[in-house]
């Protein structure tokens, strides 16, 4: 069966629209409230184009309680220790690497598991008051499908089609980001050990050490080491531009939400189809065949056949013959 369309593309948006994957997630059960997984928080970093949103577990079925109060206090003194996000990763650039040198107080292990032990008991109530890590953080940088970017202007370029009786609707995608679990809660674990031995090895010599520092050197370099260094530079500046960045937040709603269907209707159609200008094609109907497939014989396009190497010397040949011979008439 055949069908056409009128399609039409819809102006540019003060908004950005991004495709968002989820690589780990099979497609029966997205992340919304019909699954029971809808995500709680979202937060992008603009200029960087880091995303992230935290799903909530659910902790009565098949989730260790221990695992989610050592995880929670780890958390914790990371938004103490850090930042409130307890944001580690490239999305954090060298912050999720480092801790502020404020003195917070580090429960030794043996407290720390006494406190845990005393939580479990009463784990619900635990769970009320944030010590429980009942969370899922997915993350992942966004990819701007911007041409002008990049040199070989190879980006994709994505479109959302939306059907209206025999109308197809197009708005451009600007950018598209795979969403993948973030181990945050464990980066923020190694902090803390690491931390507490750092204090305890300081308290053994009697005084802090300070803190090591990396020494820039300059040497003139060519060639592949030049290109390496240009790399780790960028890279370099990328994540200071991520640690510098704050965490815009973000509101989610649901798709099954008539604030959805409303913003999809208004967004995603143009207004007036009948004010919409016409596209102009640069080219016939026999100039698009040919850009697009293999060109018509009678095309003027179309490359002529060369004849095989062997076949040109026989005709070499012949057309010296015939020379000859007519310098002979000639002659005679």
């Amino acid at each position: 069966m055949t069908a056409e369309y009128d399609v039409y593309i819809t102006p540019g948006l003060q908004e950005q629209i991004y495709l968002v994957q989820y690589p780990n997630r099979v497609r029966e059960r997205p992340y919304n409230i019909r699954s029971g997984a809808a995500p709680e928080g979202m937060r992008i970093k603009p200029e960087s184009g880091y995303l992230e949103t935290d799903v909530r577990l659910n902790t009565g079925y098949n989730f260790n309680k221990y695992q989610g109060l050592k995880w929670g206090d780890a958390l914790s003194t990371a938004r103490e220790l850090q930042n409130e996000t307890s944001t580690f990763g490239a999305a954090a650039g060298f912050q999720g690497a480092r801790a502020r040198r404020a003195q917070v107080p580090l429960k030794d292990r043996a407290d720390r598991e006494l406190d845990i032990s005393n939580d479990m008991m009463g784990f619900h109530e635990s769970e009320a008051q944030n010590k429980v890590m009942h969370t899922q953080t997915l993350g992942g940088q966004i990819i701007k499908h911007d041409s002008t970017s990049e040199a070989s202007g190879s980006r994709p370029m994505y479109f959302i089609g939306a059907f209206r009786g025999s109308e197809l609707h197009l708005t451009k995608v600007d950018g598209t980001v795979q969403m993948r679990p973030q181990f945050h809660h464990v980066d923020a674990e190694e902090q803390r050990a690491r931390i507490a031995a750092q204090r305890s090895r300081d308290g053994e010599a009697g005084h802090p050490q300070g803190d090591a520092r990396a020494l820039l050197q300059k040497n003139q370099k060519q060639g592949e080491e030049a290109e390496k260094d240009k790399l780790e530079n960028r890279t370099r500046m990328m994540m200071q531009a991520a640690e510098a960045e704050e965490w815009v937040p973000l509101e989610y709603v649901d798709e099954d939400e008539d604030e959805a269907f409303e913003m999809w209707r208004e967004r995603m159609f143009v207004t007036d189809v009948h004010a919409a200008p016409r596209l102009q094609s640069g080219m016939d109907a026999d100039q698009y065949l040919d850009a697009i497939s293999a060109p018509r014989r009678e095309s003027p396009n179309r490359r002529r056949k060369r004849p095989p190497r062997r076949k040109q010397e026989e005709n070499l040949e012949d057309g010296e013959e015939v020379e000859a011979k007519a310098d002979e008439a000639t002659a005679g």
